[in-house]
């Protein structure tokens, strides 16, 4: 496999919350993808779904005990959204950032807005 130079992989997106895969490793597929404004509820049943935030700042809220919880990521931060929890990452100005999971989309039942 080819290296893949992170900042130049981001700096070609076209579209806001699709993915494109950098690296697959252990299992993993490691996505640049960049954020803005909302994606749509929703949540993986089957893996738990990590950010690494390289620009920008990006809330990720989750639907818990019948609240949402908001973590707010800037560059540099990690976190993982457990598998099972409702989500919905949400980007006021252009996020850049680094996605891993197994088989994480960029599709409607992903999250993506229409």
């Amino acid at each position: 496999m080819d290296k893949a130079n992170i900042p130049a992989r981001l700096a070609a997106l076209t579209e806001h919350w699709s993915q494109q895969t950098l690296a697959i490793a252990n299992g993993n597929q490691f996505k640049v993808a960049k954020g803005l404004g909302a994606t749509n509820w929703h949540q993986h049943d089957d893996q738990d779904e990590l950010f690494i935030i390289f620009e920008g700042v990006m809330r990720i809220e989750m639907r818990e005990d019948d609240a949402v919880r908001e973590v707010r990521l800037e560059p540099g931060d990690i976190f993982t959204v457990p598998r099972g929890t409702q989500h919905r990452p949400i980007a006021d100005e252009d996020v850049k950032f680094i996605v891993v999971g197994t088989t994480i989309t960029s599709t409607k039942a992903g999250g993506k807005p229409n």
